[in-house]
C-alpha cells in the first residue's frame, strides 16, 4: 500500500471509483448505489444516528438509503453506480441485493486489481476491468458498438454542456424522433439522457478542478449556475461535497473515462 495519502478517482458517465484513505461522512444519502470495501482493515457503518455500528470488510448500500460511514485511517475502495444504469440493473439482477437496503460484502481478495490501482494507479481501461470483475459482470455489459446517430448526439452533448441540454434538441441532432432517440440512447449508453448529461456535467467540473479551477469556475465549466448548484448535484449523486476534491487535489490522481 502506498505510503503517500493519494486519492485515485475514475469517473465514467454512470460510475465513479474512488480510492484513498481516511474517508468518513456524517449521516447522508445519495442517488447512486454504493459498494465500499476496506483494503487494509474494516469499515464501520450505521443506518441512522444513534443506531448500532456494524463492522465489516465491505458494504453494499442501496440508492437513497441513509447511512453513516466511518473508515478511520483505513484505505478504502468506493464504487458508485448510477441507480438508473444498465450496469446497476445487471448487478442487482445477478446478486442477492434487489430488496436489501444495506448488506455486508466479503473482503476483497489479496490479488484484487483494486489493491493494485490504489497502490500504483492505472488507466481507465484497468479501472474498468477492475470494476467489472468486482461486480461479477461479463465484459460485454454496456459494450455494444455505438450507433453513429447516438455517437453524434454524444459529441453534441459534450460540446454543449455549458448551455441547457434539451432532449428535443439532442434528438434532432441524432436525426430521430424524441421517443425513438430516448429508447436508443438508453440501449447504447446504459443510462437515460438526463442522467448521462448530469454525470457528464460532474465530469466536466471534475476535469476543471484538476486544471486548477475554483469551485465556481468548475461549476460554470459544467454548465451549472454556481458553486451551490454543483455542490447540490455532487452531494445528491455521491453524498460527497465537491470541496473534498478541491481541498485534496494536490494529492488527487484522477481520470475522466469514457
Amino acid at each position: 500500500m502506498s505510503a503517500e495519502p493519494v486519492f485515485r478517482m475514475f469517473l465514467w458517465s454512470h460510475r465513479l471509483l474512488l480510492l484513498g484513505g481516511g474517508f468518513g461522512a456524517d449521516l447522508h444519502r445519495h442517488h447512486a448505489a454504493q459498494l465500499c470495501w476496506a483494503l487494509d482493515g474494516a469499515l464501520r457503518l450505521r443506518p441512522a444516528s444513534g443506531s448500532a455500528w456494524r463492522e465489516a470488510a465491505g458494504f453494499f448500500i442501496a440508492p437513497d438509503q441513509p447511512h453513516q460511514l466511518d473508515a478511520g485511517a483505513v484505505h478504502v475502495a468506493l464504487l458508485y453506480l448510477d441507480a438508473q444504469s444498465a450496469e446497476y440493473a445487471a448487478y442487482i439482477g445477478s446478486s442477492d441485493y434487489s430488496n436489501v437496503d444495506i448488506a455486508e460484502l466479503p473482503a476483497l481478495p489479496q490479488n484484487s486489481p483494486l489493491r493494485q490501482l490504489i497502490a500504483f494507479g492505472g488507466t481507465c481501461a484497468q479501472a474498468e476491468e477492475a470494476a467489472q470483475l468486482i461486480l461479477g459482470l461479463p465484459a460485454e455489459v454496456g459494450s455494444s458498438p455505438i450507433d453513429p446517430r447516438i455517437a453524434r448526439a454524444l459529441r453534441w452533448i459534450d460540446g454543449n454542456l455549458q448551455s441547457p441540454v434539451r432532449i428535443t434538441r439532442v434528438a434532432e441532432v441524432a436525426g430521430l424522433s424524441e421517443s425513438h432517440f430516448a429508447h436508443l440512447f438508453v440501449k447504447m449508453t446504459g443510462v437515460p439522457v438526463r442522467r448521462y448529461v448530469l454525470w457528464r456535467r460532474l465530469g466536466a467540473a471534475f476535469a476543471a478542478a484538476t486544471r486548477g479551477a475554483s469551485l465556481t469556475e468548475a461549476a460554470h465549466a459544467a454548465g451549472l449556475a454556481d458553486s451551490s448548484h454543483l455542490s447540490r448535484a455532487f452531494r445528491s449523486t455521491f453524498g460527497l461535497a465537491p470541496s473534498f476534491l478541491f481541498e485534496h487535489r494536490a494529492l488527487l490522481d484522477g481520470q475522466l473515462c469514457v
